[in-house]
């Protein structure tokens, strides 16, 4: 008799590990995904009833609500937000729709420039911004207000200040809608670019003249795209914080976001627990409006312009306001980009900032970029800035690469949990997200990890808080890849991961490079994160410049600032050509 036996299998446990192998792939994104955000956000809310530090939590409470709502300084800085970002979303959209209008469908020169020219703003630091328009627009010693009162004295009003204050309200408004014009743009030019041209064209038979059709026939058709683009500005306004930070504490003026990090690094003695009540509100306040956001978006196909006739959107003369809209056009990019960095660089000349003058000639040099260079913790703060850079940029890419990946191409289970998951960190602004990892990092059992204070509890930040955007952009780009070329992969022998490693990401390149550059350029100017999350160990240049800015060494920071956007400008370029490769493709 033979002593080999024969181990039956039991059909349900093969069925079992085929299933576990089927979804393998989308059940390790969502593990690793909820690990990475669900967990450190729900740690957030369990802070914020509990007291004491994070590390050492001393007990349930509910009096962290009750001192939040108590207090006027949070519907103050509830209310501030709100109207900042109201009017300031406005703003945005008056000046994004209409250079989108003029650079996609009139015969304003120099388009194409211009095109390439709108992109440098997000060169810009917000932080930075923000700081050369406090030199300019200071009541006292602001160059503009300085020119202004000059003029004023001769007609009769002489002024000691002003008239100018950019620590106002009115001054956050200023900076919050400029700063939005280029993200605005980016999101309703295709939309003007695709519209089919017939209804404009049917408008001028019927003796429309430009204006009527443009706010008659164009805009209406537009206002789905309008629309997304304004929530989405109102949700970005609310989560501004460089802006608020340097401009508003200063005067003030709270806002949410300022409040939480008063509330957690500033004021004496640190109020974990309330900051967290404060992130909480705030996460669920903007989770409301993304939900407004994707509803817009969802329906606005019923409102589509585009057909399936082959069309070429027709240039609209508009005649003698050819060369005011090119003027309009250099007004905006010298407020933005020009008036700020022509400030900032005098600035970082001078060995202490003086306005400028003559006499301030005489004192002009480089010691300050010498002095940068011969920082002894320089080498660190660049090899810091720029492996965070690569580590955000790469893995927040390939995350989104393998998510939509499993969303678009296949059938498995469990693949709108992953989109949801994905999604969900849109709502969350950066600063809630810092804290988010603060207490989930400082707490155990995750504080044995020994995360934070490390490169890697920076990059955490920054994945979470472009995975949305990130998968949202692979998403459009693998829906333009047909099936078949994957499908005749797998039919010459290829295995899964072969075929998505040597045909589809390639075909990608363009959408993906775009996303990876846009990533990396906003992790170097990325400010709040770093901020919130920065210690010896982990110092970039954004905190750096803020250090600097914050001892009144106004000089060194606008130095530091300077090169800064030296980087970002190449970056900012070179992605405008991966879009337009993208764009090229989606026609």
């Amino acid at each position: 008799m033979n002593g080999t036996r024969t181990i039956a299998i039991p059909r349900f446990n093969v069925q079992i590990l085929r299933r576990f192998r089927g979804n393998f792939i989308p059940f390790a994104l969502t593990s690793f995904l909820l690990f990475l955000i669900i967990i450190p956000l729900a740690r957030l809310l369990i802070s914020s009833f509990q007291s004491g530090h994070p590390a050492i939590p001393e007990g349930w409470t509910l009096q962290n609500y009750v001192t939040a709502y108590s207090m006027p300084l949070f519907y103050q800085a509830l209310g501030t937000t709100i109207i900042i970002s109201a009017i300031g979303t406005l703003f945005t959209l008056a000046i994004a729709v209409l250079f989108a209008w003029l650079i996609e469908r009139t015969d304003m020169p120099l388009r194409n420039l211009a095109w390439a020219l709108i992109l440098i703003p997000m060169a810009i630091p917000g932080v930075l911004f923000a700081l050369g328009w406090a030199l300019l627009l200071a009541p006292k010693t602001g160059v503009l207000n300085i020119i202004l009162r000059s003029v004023f004295e001769p007609l009769g009003f002489p002024l000691t200040e002003g008239p100018l204050n950019i620590y106002s309200i009115g001054g956050l408004i200023f900076l919050d809608g400029l700063r939005g014009v280029t993200t605005v743009f980016l999101m309703v030019v295709g939309a003007f670019r695709m519209m089919d041209p017939t209804m404009e064209e049917a408008a001028r038979v019927a003796k429309a003249n430009g204006r009527a059709a443009f706010f008659q026939v164009t805009l209406p058709a537009l206002m789905p795209a309008v629309l997304s683009a304004a929530i989405y500005s109102f949700i970005s306004s609310m989560e501004s914080f460089e802006g608020p930070l340097a401009i508003g504490l200063p005067g003030g003026i709270f806002v949410l976001s300022t409040l939480i990090y008063f509330t957690t690094r500033l004021q004496a003695p640190l109020d974990y627990g309330l900051g967290a009540v404060f992130g909480v509100v705030y996460m669920i306040l903007m989770l409301v409006l993304l939900f407004g956001y994707r509803r817009i978006v969802r329906y606005s196909e019923r409102y589509s312009t585009i057909t399936g006739k082959g069309f070429r959107p027709r240039v609209i003369p508009i005649g003698k306001w050819r060369y005011p809209a090119l003027g309009m056009f250099v007004g905006y990019f010298i407020v933005t980009v020009g008036a700020p960095f022509v400030i900032l660089f005098w600035a970082s000349l001078l060995p202490s900032y003086r306005i400028p003058s003559y006499e301030a000639l005489s004192l002009v040099s480089l010691a300050n970029y010498l002095q940068i260079l011969a920082m002894p913790k320089l080498g660190s703060i660049v090899w810091n800035t720029l492996l965070l850079m690569v580590i955000a940029a790469t893995v927040t890419m390939l995350l989104a690469f393998f998510v939509s990946w499993v969303i678009v191409r296949t059938e498995l289970s469990g693949r709108g949990a992953l989109d949801a998951v994905t999604f969900f960190p849109h709502a969350v602004p950066g600063i809630v997200i810092a804290l988010a990892l603060m207490m989930a990092y400082l707490s155990p059992p995750l504080k044995y990890l020994g995360i934070y204070g490390t490169l890697w509890i920076l990059a955490m930040g920054f994945i979470v808080s472009y995975i949305a955007f990130a998968t949202r952009l692979m998403n459009s780009a693998i829906i333009q890849v047909q099936k078949e070329l994957e499908q005749a992969a797998y039919v010459c022998g290829a295995s899964p991961t072969r075929t998505l490693l040597a045909i589809t990401l390639p075909l990608l390149f363009p959408a993906f490079a775009a996303g990876w550059v846009w990533v990396a350029v906003h992790v170097l100017r990325g400010f709040s994160i770093p901020l919130m999350l920065s210690s010896k160990n982990n110092e970039v240049f954004a905190v750096s410049l803020w250090e600097f800015w914050d001892r009144g060494l106004i000089s060194t920071a606008s130095a530091l600032g300077v090169l800064l956007i030296a980087v970002l400008i190449p970056l900012t370029l070179i992605m405008r050509r991966f879009i337009l490769r993208v764009s090229a493709q989606e026609r």
